[in-house]
């Protein structure tokens, strides 16, 4: 990496040295300190600074005056941390130096609120009120967080009930009609004994985007939140406690707000439009579905955690359940394979909605879509998401519901040994459906499996139970070896039994997608799997276990610096795609199963499951705290070795849409981070952190071309800046500004980015010559810049605030089809502002 041609570089060089001059000078003037900060990283407390874990801790105040509501509010933050949330209301995809959850599989990091694991994959995207603290670990932190934390850990502390009587009331209002309100009021049940807390937050926003098809403001990019959290504390004597959670929310949102791109050049030649190989970053995004696309969730979470003095340590033992519903459903994706051209609701929306009497729906001819009115049968390019009934839809549910119970012992806090032992057990149900079917203009059944007879049947169906239990058991020693000097070694091992069974009927499809029908002209099974399974899918099962270590050392060099060294091992479970993909994806994409593929023979190696990941880290990192506590400065550099990292792939074609995990054989990821905090002067803090990253795929099967490219969603370069200024404005009111910049350096989002691969149209053409090239399908660089200013008082504030002031266009995502040929994208939310208000009684 060359650093001199990183921006971010140079601009948080040139902040830290023109600070330096001054601080020697006014060090033993000044009395203004960073606060200390303590962290519950090894499940004890401890200052931030001590702790031998790169950490990012976002205090209460932090929160408040960053604004940080949900999760995107907070990743920005943080050094080589990005987020993606696309698809769904918790479809998020968390990429921890460069190691990223993958949808349809688990996730990469635990995710902890007030000291319990949640396994529910959509607790991490919900809303963040009524909160203390955030940490953010970098690292495997397998060797205490178990499952699934291969890339890192985020805890949350959610605020604890008082005891004494306090409210809080807040609320506000922004552009795109949006609002919120949200209220708390927390005291004694029973003084010094029994503590409660309530808080409700609502919110709602109409979104930046629109349906051109329907002129409705509120139906893309909407949101509608509703939740209510309670947290009881029970001290039953000096030496017992119990903390009891409980949470429900409600959401509606949108959902998959995608456009389409080609990214095939021969296109440009044949049909002489630019458009079919356009770089992604450059599109004019138009939205035009003519479904009722929505994303419906209700979630149910409960914890109760025991806290009991033994003296000698603290048995600590928590049981957590939750439930999650969720649907979602939107236009389809293969209108340009003519599926459904012959339907009556093809033909009819053909007659009024094509590119000669809607122009502002599909653009200029062949820019790149030409829809023809009826009479031109499988003729023109279609594109998904239409407003036509010649894509068809689809239909996905998300239904969890899994019990987990976690127990260990706590050493005693003082002397030079201390000790973790652990236990951990949890059941998960999980059921996976995704469906396509026929766009009849009838209306939609929301269910997983719709008759023939019905008005949206379901003609592909992916419908799964999976069944996992998870054993563990864990622990971790620390020694003082001398007075600066700790050693600490943690160890953890994992089992998995996992189980999934099929739940799709054994019919045929519709017999409406033509592309579904069998060489006789019937409809053929509603999922492939059935042509070698007549009888039935047979169910399931395989188990997958890790020991995991980790060591580290760490020396107090001075007062004011520590460093440390670490290596840890980390691991996520192996797991199935839904039943059928191998065989849907032999038959289009393969040669040597008798379908089209014969023509495309893309020599993709995906099946119907997927081995267990394995992460090896090394990290040697430094924490410093400069000039009396006004300069924290940490700074790490580390390298993760990834064993089959489990990658998301997207496939479209004439039979529709899937979703698949596959793996990565190998794959590295080294880098650095440091960030800082200074307080300049009193009331006047800056801050800032670089992240740099250099990855490489070594090895991968299913996508040979793609060794030696950068690994997907590990961006060269993220970082930020920003600075806090507090002034007493009058009385005992405070003006309070902030502004925060932050930028995220080029990013792909798939293994292939260049190499050409075949697609689909070689075989509906007959010509090997149309293969795709992703080399315009990373997303650009950019930055955003979001502010605030507003008065605080000792119980009430006002505030004015913006995000992405510049109104800066990017993309949120990029999923690139290679077998398809182009990519589906999501842009991101604009320019947003508004005022909010607390009152605190």
């Amino acid at each position: 990496m060359n650093l001199s041609k990183k921006p971010l570089v140079g601009a948080l060089a040139a902040a830290l040295v023109s600070t330096i001059p001054s601080l020697s000078a006014q060090a033993q003037s000044e009395s203004f300190t960073i606060e200390e900060v303590v962290v519950t990283a090894r499940k004890r407390s401890e200052n931030l600074q001590d702790v031998p874990i790169a950490i990012t801790a976002i205090d209460e105040g932090t929160i408040e005056r960053a604004g940080i509501e949900r999760a995107s509010d907070y990743i920005g933050l943080i050094p080589n941390v990005t987020l993606v949330d696309t698809a769904n209301v918790g479809d998020t995809q968390v990429s921890i130096r460069g190691v990223v959850s993958t949808r349809d599989a688990e996730s990469t990091f635990a995710y902890v609120v007030d000291g319990v694991l949640s396994t529910n994959p959509n607790s991490f995207n919900e809303e963040l009120f009524d909160v203390k603290q955030i940490e953010v670990l970098k690292g495997p932190q397998g060797a205490l967080y178990g499952r699934n934390a291969v890339a890192g850990a985020i805890l949350v502390t959610t605020q604890a009930p008082t005891n004494e009587f306090e409210a809080k009331i807040g609320g506000g209002v922004g552009n795109n009609g949006a609002y919120k309100v949200n209220a708390m009021i927390s005291g004694p049940i029973i003084e010094d004994t029994l503590l409660g807390r309530l808080s409700i937050s609502t919110r709602e926003t109409d979104g930046f985007y629109e349906n051109d098809f329907t002129n409705q403001d509120d139906v893309v990019d909407f949101i509608e939140d509703t939740s209510v959290r309670t947290r009881f504390i029970w001290n039953v004597n000096e030496d017992l406690s119990f903390d009891f959670r409980a949470g429900y929310s409600e959401v509606d949102a949108g959902a998959i707000n995608f456009n389409a791109a080609f990214a095939i050049p021969a296109f440009v030649d044949a049909l002489g439009s630019e458009e079919f190989f356009k770089d992604v970053n450059d599109l004019d995004f138009v939205f035009q579905f003519n479904t009722p696309n929505g994303n419906e969730q209700e979630t149910l979470d409960l914890a109760l955690k025991a806290d009991w003095n033994l003296g000698f340590a603290d048995f600590v033992a928590s049981v957590a359940y939750n439930d999650l519903e969720e649907y979602l459903i939107s236009d389809g994706t293969s209108a340009t394979f003519y599926g459904y051209e012959l339907t009556g609701a093809c033909q009819n929306d053909r007659a009024t909605i094509n590119s000669f009497t809607r122009p502002d729906l599909f653009g200029g001819q062949l820019d790149p879509f030409l829809v023809l009115p009826p009479g031109a049968d499988f003729q023109g390019v279609y594109g998904p998401y239409t407003a036509t009934a010649c894509d068809g839809y689809q239909y996905q549910e998300r239904n969890q519901e899994d019990l987990s119970i976690d127990a260990r012992l706590v050493s005693a806090e003082d002397g030079p040994f201390s000790w973790i032992g652990g236990v951990y057990f949890a059941e998960i149900e999980r059921e996976v459906v995704v469906a396509y079917g026929a766009d009849t203009g009838a209306g939609f059944d929301r269910a997983p499996y719709v008759s023939p007879t019905g008005p949206n049947p379901t003609d592909l169906l992916f419908w799964d139970d999976f069944d996992t239990t998870v054993y563990a058991a864990y622990g971790q020693l620390e020694f003082d070896l001398t007075d600066t000097l700790e050693l600490a070694i943690a160890a953890r091992y994992d089992y998995e039994d996992r189980e999934v069974s099929n739940q799709v009927p054994n019919v045929t499809n519709s017999g409406l997608n033509i592309n579904l029908l069998d060489a006789n002209g019937n409809p053929g099974p509603i999922n492939p799997a059935f042509a070698n399974n007549p009888a039935g899918i047979p169910d399931r099962d395989d188990s997958f276990s890790q020991f995991q270590p980790k060591v580290t050392l760490n020396w107090a060099a001075s007062d004011e610096i520590n460093f440390y060294a670490s290596y840890g091992i980390g691991f996520r479970s192996g797991g199935f795609n839904s039943v059928g993909t191998e065989d849907l994806l032999n038959f289009w994409f393969n040669a040597g199963f008798g379908g089209p593929g014969e023509d495309v023979n893309a020599q993709l190696q995906v099946t119907d499951d997927y081995d267990k990941e394995v992460s090896t880290a090394y990290e040697i990192g430094m924490k410093s705290e400069f000039f009396d506590r006004r300069l924290r400065l940490n700074a790490a550099v580390f390298r993760t070795d990834v064993e089959d990292n489990q990658f998301f792939e997207f496939f479209a074609g004439p039979f529709g849409l899937l979703r698949s995990v596959t793996t990565i054989d190998e794959m590295y990821v080294q880098g650095f981070e440091a960030d800082f905090t200074f307080a300049a002067a009193e009331g006047l803090t800056l801050y800032g952190g670089i992240g740099l990253l250099d990855s490489e795929i070594e090895k991968n099967s299913n996508r040979p071309l793609s060794e030696g490219n950068d690994v997907p969603q590990a961006p060269e370069t993220t970082g930020n800046l920003g600075v806090e200024f507090v002034y007493p404005a009058f009385g005992n009111v405070d003006l309070v500004s902030r502004i925060d910049w932050q930028y995220t350096g080029e990013m792909w989002f798939h293994t292939l980015q260049g190499e050409q691969t075949p697609t689909i149209w070689n075989n509906l053409f007959g010509a090997p010559v149309f293969n795709q090239d992703m080399s315009k399908s990373s997303r650009d660089s950019f930055s955003t810049v979001d502010a605030r200013i507003g008065l605080e008082a000792d119980n009430w504030s006002v505030t004015a605030w913006g995000r992405n002031l510049t109104d800066e266009e990017y993309l949120q995502e990029v999923i690139p089809a290679p077998e398809f040929g182009g990519s589906f994208n999501h842009p991101s939310a604009l320019r947003s502002y508004g005022v909010d208000f607390s009152y605190r009684f």
